[in-house]
């Protein structure tokens, strides 16, 4: 039995209070009331006797003609006379007889059968004298007269027993009360199980049901008390909890829908720093930061998350700054989230948004302006000074004349070419790019541009040499825009080759068919300076050139930076795909990979 329980409080409570009351009364009659008739009945019986002692004293006639009627008058006291030379034992020799059951009571008692011999007056009375011990009340009196020359006895006795009988039976009737307050208790107790207790566990076992987020329970509901009442409130508001469950956990999966989606890092941060909730894209940034954070504190510009987390939590104020690591760029914003009321931080939350791509385009862009401000500039220069020395006649010859024309002439090409690889690469973008496919012999094309670059390379003691298949393989492409995609890679491998300091310089232009891969692949192969390792994932962007490579190599200066972003288009615009295998200092490979379904077989 769990004493907590309501019902079993409530039964508690009434049922001591019942009882404490039974027992207060039952102790109320004991001391006061019973006392009080005993005590009240003895000291009637006791005023009487000693009433008739001292008439027997003043007028011993008057116990002899009047005592045995003063039997009558008082059931309950008897009087008995005899003379002292009178047996004590034989009542029927005495001149007035006690009734045969208060002789015999007398008898029993020693001291009283003591005190029947006794030549002095005795009074007893047993409430009073600790002395004489009995459950029964009574009072036992002798007075010694002297009558006619005798000497006489008078004994007096008061049985009380219907005192302890009347409180035997007030005993019996609280016991039988007691025992009958414990079975309506027990009634009781059964009534408020049923209609308290069982309520109430009911209602709490759906409470817990509730906190578990089980709402498919309802408590029945019967009559209009308050229980009732209040089982109905629990339903709605269980119901309501339902709703608002739903409610939430879409919310919820909407949230983390849209948190993983999205290409910003969340970061949520508790008082103390501590990293509570996050999203994929915050997590890579932690990860990134962590891995590079020994690479890129070195450097002025620094910004360690942890301090600013712990200004922001001093500060109460929001703030954004911009982390440039070694290989990422990430643009922080952190703002402290304030209780309106106690002005308190209850937390952090951190975003990121990662600003690689168009830091690196920025970058590109500048570079590009002054890749192309240089270019652009330089053959500008030359054409305006051979230009001038024609119109002053410094050239004083025709042939003189004839070979500043010719450099005007390749300058003007040279502009007229990055003009065109602007156009073409913004073509492109837009979606204007048109191919017209024609079936060409790939191994006579090689065996041309390997004639037209033939000049070029031995200009700078680079071998070009051809790896082409035994049989011819016949393809379609675009012949002009594929001119495009090897002049521009021809080019940059025998410039990149004819930097090196190598005994051995080569370009090998190759060709064979990937039966398992069912493509045709077309390879430049050279053994110059090669391309730096990080810069590898970003050479086909627009404007991108090798920073190592221009800072190695001082010749390196020509280009814009947009070739390999149009190469790579026009490959794109043939189905295909274009990629690189490098290790600086030994040489580049670009691939070109063509896919065999394309091709249109001639008759």
């Amino acid at each position: 039995m769990k004493l907590n329980i309501v019902a079993i409080r409530i039964w508690l409570t009434t049922s001591g209070l019942i009882l404490l009351s039974l027992v207060a009364t039952s102790l109320f009659y004991n001391h006061f009331y019973s006392e009080q008739i005993k005590e009240n009945y003895l000291n009637d019986y006791e005023s009487f006797i000693l009433n008739v002692g001292e008439l027997s004293e003043s007028d011993p006639t008057f116990i002899f003609n009047y005592l045995k009627e003063a039997n009558v008058i008082h059931s309950k006291i008897n009087f008995a006379l005899r003379t002292e030379d009178q047996y004590l034992d034989d009542q029927g020799e005495w001149d007035l007889q006690f009734s045969e059951n208060v002789y015999q009571k007398i008898m029993d008692n020693p001291d009283l059968r003591a005190d029947l011999q006794a030549s002095e007056e005795i009074h007893i009375r047993s409430d009073l004298a600790p002395d004489y011990e009995s459950k029964t009340p009574y009072i036992f009196h002798i007075d010694h007269i002297n009558f006619s020359g005798e000497n006489y006895a008078v004994y007096a006795y008061v049985d009380l027993s219907l005192i302890s009988r009347i409180e035997r039976m007030v005993s019996i009737a609280i016991v039988v009360l007691i025992l009958f307050n414990i079975f309506l208790s027990y009634i009781y107790y059964l009534y408020l199980r049923r209609n308290v207790s069982e309520p109430i566990n009911a209602m709490t076992n759906i409470a817990f049901d509730y906190a578990r987020d089980d709402f498919s329970h309802q408590l029945p509901v019967s009559g209009r008390d308050d229980l009732s009442e209040l089982a109905m409130a629990m339903n709605k508001m269980g119901h309501s909890l339902e709703t608002n469950r739903t409610v939430v956990r879409q919310e919820k999966e909407l949230l983390s829908h849209i948190m993983t989606s999205i290409d910003t890092g969340i970061l949520y941060y508790d008082s103390d720093q501590t990293l509570i909730l996050s999203n994929p894209a915050g997590d890579l940034f932690l990860t990134q930061y962590q891995v590079e954070r020994g690479n890129f504190s070195t450097k002025e510009n620094y910004v360690d998350i942890e301090n600013s987390l712990k200004e922001a939590v001093d500060t109460k104020k929001y703030s954004q700054f911009h982390i440039e690591m070694v290989e990422f760029y990430y643009e922080v914003t952190i703002m402290p989230l304030i209780e309106e009321d106690t002005l308190d931080i209850r937390g952090i939350l951190v975003s990121t948004k990662d600003l690689t791509h168009e830091h690196r385009l920025d970058k590109m862009r500048v570079d590009f302006i002054s890749n192309i401000s240089h270019e652009l500039r330089t053959p500008l220069v030359m054409v305006q000074g051979y230009s001038e020395a024609i119109i002053d006649d410094i050239a004083e010859t025709i042939d003189e004349k004839k070979e500043m024309a010719q450099i005007i002439s390749d300058e003007a090409q040279r502009m007229n070419r990055m003009v065109n690889e602007m156009l073409d690469l913004s073509r492109m973008e837009a979606g204007f790019i048109e191919i017209e496919k024609d079936p060409i012999n790939l191994n006579r094309y090689l065996n041309t541009l390997k004639a037209r670059f033939e000049k070029m390379a031995s200009e700078v003691n680079v071998n070009l040499e051809l790896d082409l298949p035994y049989e011819d393989i016949v393809f379609p492409i675009d012949k002009d825009k594929m001119d495009q995609v090897f002049v521009n890679l021809i080019n940059n491998a025998i410039r990149h080759t004819g930097m090196t300091d190598k005994e051995t310089k080569k370009v090998t232009l190759r060709l064979f068919e990937d039966n398992n891969l069912e493509e045709i692949i077309m390879q430049v192969r050279d053994t110059g300076t090669g391309i730096p390792k990080e810069d590898i994932p970003y050479i086909f962007d627009r404007f991108f050139k090798a920073d190592k490579s221009r800072k190695n190599y001082s010749d390196n200066i020509s280009g814009t930076g947009i070739g390999l972003s149009v190469v790579q288009s026009i490959i794109e615009a043939h189905g295909g795909r274009l990629s690189v295998e490098s290790d600086l200092g030994s040489g580049s490979t670009f691939i070109i990979h063509l896919p065999i379904d394309q091709e249109e077989t001639l008759d």
